[in-house]
């Protein structure tokens, strides 16, 4: 579809508007033309109006006590009618005409009664000729100076054409204002359907898309508060799930950090108050002691480390390297630490050196967990084996050992794998856990960039 901006599209309907109107206004000035025409052919309209008017100039004569040669009083009653023609004659001397230009000198001319043009109102048909005869009719009227006779044309069908024409035009104003405003409802009631969209967005309801319509600044408009409509879905599902998450741990952490608690307490309540048989049972508290106190440690570390992971809500990866070169020293340093807690490690690295996009701050991070977890809950006695895994676009390592037998999982929240997931999830990166009653493997890929 064409884009069209709205600008162009009023235009468009402006003049569309125009045009009709005007095509409108002519057509009824023809109609109202050919009508009049009609009447006043068919009809005595203009002696009776004639008639009307020489009534009037006879009054006016008599009560201004005007002579037949006052011009200027008789141009004065003239001049306030509309289309009007006069001529007064006495005898075969005409003393007065309101369409004569000149009479030569300045005398008296004398003219034959009924020798000037006459006016109507039509196509000069055989019915206009017949009711131009009345202009060859002559009224007489009294003048102060003696009687007269009155010449006189007056087009009543004129003065309805000139009004009914200003009408036509108002109309047709009108008409063109009536038929911009339906062309422009469709957009109107568009930006009121939109506007009622936008509230309803405002109250909460972020499930009813936006409406999208046409192909214009409003349609531009409509599809960029959708799109913000759905990322504002989006970010209130993500935070309803990290709420739920956030709840969740709390729940379990306060259970885990209860037990190792409640123990360390009981343990300290013994040796405070020596309820021990000799030294070696002293000491035997004091190392429970000791263990939970560790423990303890290591569920608040992890829980630290898991709130520090999500509160950098912005991560800046670091420039591209090689495989070899990312995670040549964190492995160095995990397979040194677990040997010399007595674990035997397997490396399988393969040959394929590909260039990744990390930060290294998290690799280290995610390491230290992924030793931590091993130190804890795998069993000395089997080797724990580091593979290199290439699936089509990614890469990365899978960290496998034995469950050590008879172990429980003290820390049955995982906050550290939470954490190792976040911060994968943060560097565009995939983990998955395979967790079982006697193996346990995880796997770190990463994009090939």
């Amino acid at each position: 579809m064409n884009r069209q901006s709205l600008v162009a599209k009023m235009l468009h309907l402006q003049v569309a508007s125009a045009l009709v109107c005007i095509l409108l206004y002519f057509a009824l000035l023809f109609a109202t033309r050919a009508g009049l025409s009609y009447y006043n052919n068919h009809s005595d309209i203009q002696q009776r109006s004639i008639a009307r008017q020489v009534e009037r100039f006879q009054k006016y004569v008599t009560a201004q006590e005007i002579s037949a040669k006052d011009t200027r009083a008789i141009d004065e009653w003239v001049g306030q009618q509309s289309f009007l023609l006069m001529n007064i004659y006495r005898g075969h001397r005409m003393l007065y005409s309101n369409f004569s230009f000149s009479f030569g000198d300045g005398q008296d001319e004398e003219r034959e009664p009924g020798s000037n043009f006459s006016f109507s109102f039509g196509d000069g048909s055989d019915e206009e000729r017949e009711s131009g005869e009345s202009w060859q009719v002559f009224y007489p009227v009294q003048f102060s100076d003696g009687p007269a006779q009155v010449q006189l044309f007056c087009n009543v069908v004129l003065n309805w054409w000139v009004l009914l024409s200003k009408l036509l035009i108002v109309f047709c104003v009108g008409v063109f204002l009536v038929v911009f405003w339906f062309a422009c409802r469709r957009i109107v009631k568009y930006i009121i359907q939109l506007s009622e969209e936008i509230q309803a967005m405002e109250g909460g309801d972020l499930d009813h898309p936006i409406t999208i319509r046409g192909e214009d600044e409003l349609t531009t408009l409509a599809r960029c508060l959708d799109s913000m409509r759905v990322t504002l879905r989006q970010q209130q599902e993500e935070e309803a799930k990290a709420s739920a998450k956030v709840k969740n741990l709390i729940t379990e952490m306060s259970h885990d950090l209860r037990t190792p608690l409640t123990t360390l307490l009981l343990y300290t309540e013994i040796v405070r108050s020596r309820k021990y048989e000799n030294d070696a049972q002293k000491d035997d508290y004091l190392n429970k002691i000791d263990t939970k106190a560790r423990q303890l440690k290591q569920l608040s570390d992890n829980l630290f480390e898991y709130a520090l992971v999500t509160r950098d809500t912005v991560v800046t990866l670091d420039p591209p390297a090689y495989f070899s070169r990312i995670f040549e020293e964190p492995l160095a340093e995990m397979v040194d630490t677990l040997q010399q807690r007595g674990f035997a490690c397997a490396l399988d690295l393969g040959s394929e050196d590909l260039m990744l996009t990390v930060k290294m701050q998290y690799i280290r991070r995610v390491f230290d967990n992924i030793t931590s977890n091993a130190i804890k809950y795998a069993d000395p006695g089997r080797e724990i084996s580091v593979t290199f895994r290439k699936e089509e676009k990614w890469v990365g390592l899978r960290f496998a050992n034995h469950v050590l037998p008879g172990q429980h999982r003290e820390e049955s929240t995982q906050v550290g794998l939470t954490s190792i997931e976040t911060m994968m999830e943060k560097m565009n990166a995939v983990c998955r856990v395979e967790q079982g009653t006697e193996q346990f493997a995880i796997t770190l890929l990463f994009p090939i960039t």
